[in-house]
Formats: structure tokens, C-alpha cells, sequence
């Protein structure tokens, strides 16, 4: 495959990135972030869905997003992002009450954006997510033997979202949200700590899910039990856009073993083997230790 100047930039960048995670650890270099647990277990949609209703499934548990017919579900690396950004500042910051920013490019700034304008600029593409992400509901779903467990979560209470400019003029910027009482309690409770520089090297959303997925997994694993996991059932979890079918199946394992690689470069600590039915997930050191 011939390489062109964006897959030598992308090259350039995940080295780098390597680089820097294997010299400094995550604490040092100011790059802990942490995502709910609910999304470790099951993802958001990969790409755009017509349709307002969307299920993955992890073995017993499932994860169902319901969004507003007005806005539609959020997907792609943006709502990610967001809900990683949301994640940390709670941790962090221990408040409902999220401000955004000064303005509104100080906010694409911190999600790790360049503002720019324009039709299909960062500015409008993110304002479309936050607004499919803000008026979706999450459900979590778990079935053991005769139990059926089941938590519904709207993500923010309410908000204020102003743009910058109004007539011609600018204004003040006064963007918050408020989460809700569940989804900030779910963030306290089962939040997952993982490497930012990680997650600010890779461009595709399932990537993201990969990384999020295996630093959650790794950490269930002891020394003397491994995890097998099949194709189909990965494919069950984050194959939103593959056929049911032989030729899907062989084509998201083909993206998913890529994606797979990606992910082995930079996280070097997870001991996972490929094989021919799917996944065994030994023993690994955790990437993030587990007391931050």
C-alpha cells in the first residue's frame, strides 16, 4: 500500500505518541481521562442510522440508545470524545454542573479540535452531536437466569447553549449543562481510568471502542484464567455496520484485527492472542493503575 502524506502524518503521530507514553506515565504528563463503564461494555453507533433506536449486545448485557426523532443518534468519534470530556471533568471536578467554556472554541478546543467554520467545519459537526447526545437516552439491560436488571439514563438534567455570535455580533458565552443524578452517580461509582494520548492519536470510532473495551477487560482477568472471546460475539458488540452474515463477519474481522494493531502499538501492556474462532484475552498489566 502506498502511503500518502495523511497515513505518513497519522505514522508520524502515533510514534510519537508511543513514544511519549512509554517515557512518561499518564499521571506525569497530565493525560488520565475516565469513561463510564457503560460504555466499555457496549458502544454508541459507528455511523449515521436512520433509524431512532439502537441495540449492542456483551453477552448478557446490552446497551439500547433511544433518541429524540428530531435529532437522531449520535455517532463517530464526536459523541466519544464528549462523553469521555464529560467522564473526566466529573472525576475530577466532583460537580453536576459542567461549564463548557468561555467561548464556544475554547470547548472544541478542550475536546482536542481545531474550530473551524464552514458547512462541513468542526463547529457545526459538534454542535450536531452534542444535540444527538443530549437528547438520547441510554439503557442498560443485563439478563442472568431468572433476573432481568435493567437502568435508564438520560444524560443531562438541562443546559444553556449559545452560540457565539447573534446578529452580526458577538455575545457573552454562557454554555452548562447539568447531568442527571443517575448518569453522574454512574460516572462516580464505575468509571474507567485510561490514557488521553491514547485516545487523542486515534481516528476512528472503533478504535476508541477497542482501547476502552480492553483496558476494561484486561482488568478482569487473573493469572491463572484467560477470556475467550468468539468473533460472532464481537461482531455481536461492535459490528453496528456489518451484515449478518459470512462475508460480514470476514469484514469486520478484517477491520477489527486493523484496528486491533493500532491499539497493540500503543497499549504494549495487554497480552492478547488472535485466534481462528476469535479472542483470548491473558493476563495483563493495567494501563492505568487502578487507584486513580
Amino acid at each position: 500500500m502506498t502511503l500518502n502524506k495523511i497515513n505518513i502524518k497519522f505514522l508520524r503521530k502515533k510514534i510519537n505518541a508511543k513514544k511519549n507514553i512509554d517515557s512518561i506515565s499518564a499521571l506525569q504528563s497530565n493525560s488520565i481521562g475516565y469513561i463510564t463503564s457503560i460504555l466499555a461494555c457496549a458502544s454508541i453507533p459507528h455511523s449515521k442510522i436512520k433509524k431512532n433506536y439502537f441495540k449492542r449486545t456483551n453477552g448478557r448485557t446490552s446497551l439500547k440508545i433511544i433518541s429524540d426523532p428530531e435529532y437522531g443518534l449520535p455517532y463517530g468519534v464526536i459523541p466519544r470524545i464528549v462523553m469521555i470530556w464529560l467522564c473526566t471533568e466529573v472525576k475530577f471536578k466532583k460537580s453536576k454542573i459542567i461549564y463548557l467554556g468561555k467561548n464556544q472554541n475554547e470547548f472544541i478546543k478542550k475536546l482536542g479540535f481545531i474550530p473551524t467554520g464552514g458547512i462541513n467545519g468542526s463547529i457545526i459537526r459538534i454542535k450536531k452531536q452534542i444535540m444527538k447526545l443530549f437528547h438520547s437516552t441510554i439503557s442498560l439491560i443485563n439478563n442472568s437466569n431468572n433476573s432481568h436488571k435493567f437502568l435508564n439514563l438520560t444524560i443531562v438534567d438541562n443546559g444553556i447553549l449559545v452560540s457565539n455570535k447573534k446578529y452580526g455580533k458577538s455575545i457573552n458565552w454562557s454554555n452548562k449543562i447539568t447531568l442527571s443524578k443517575e448518569f453522574y452517580n454512574k460516572i462516580n461509582s464505575s468509571s474507567l481510568p485510561i490514557d488521553l494520548r491514547v485516545i487523542r492519536v486515534l481516528r476512528s470510532p472503533l478504535a476508541i471502542d477497542i482501547y476502552i473495551w480492553l483496558t476494561w477487560r484486561s482488568r478482569m482477568v487473573n493469572k491463572r484464567k484467560s477470556i475467550y472471546i468468539s468473533w460472532e460475539r464481537l461482531k455481536l458488540q461492535f459490528g453496528s455496520n456489518y451484515c449478518s452474515s459470512s462475508k460480514g463477519l470476514y469484514n469486520f474481522k478484517r477491520e477489527f484485527l486493523k484496528q486491533l494493531k493500532v491499539i497493540c502499538f500503543l497499549y504494549s501492556q495487554i497480552n492478547i492472542e488472535i485466534l481462528n474462532y476469535g479472542l483470548k484475552i491473558n493476563y495483563s498489566k493495567s494501563h492505568i493503575p487502578s487507584y486513580y
